[in-house]
């Protein structure tokens, strides 16, 4: 991690840069995936 310049429309910017750690975005997904089923799962047992 660490800063960038960037140009955008003339003017220069810093910007923070990073690497993407590999299987990080499908581990999130899985992790939401399973929280969303767990959820449904919970709710529709409330009313019983």
């Amino acid at each position: 991690m660490g800063l960038r310049k960037k140009k955008f429309k003339g003017e220069e910017f810093e910007i923070l840069d990073h690497a993407e750690v590999p299987g990080f975005r499908k581990a999130f997904h899985i992790i939401i995936c399973v929280a969303v089923i767990y959820f449904i799962y919970i709710f529709s047992h409330v009313g019983h």
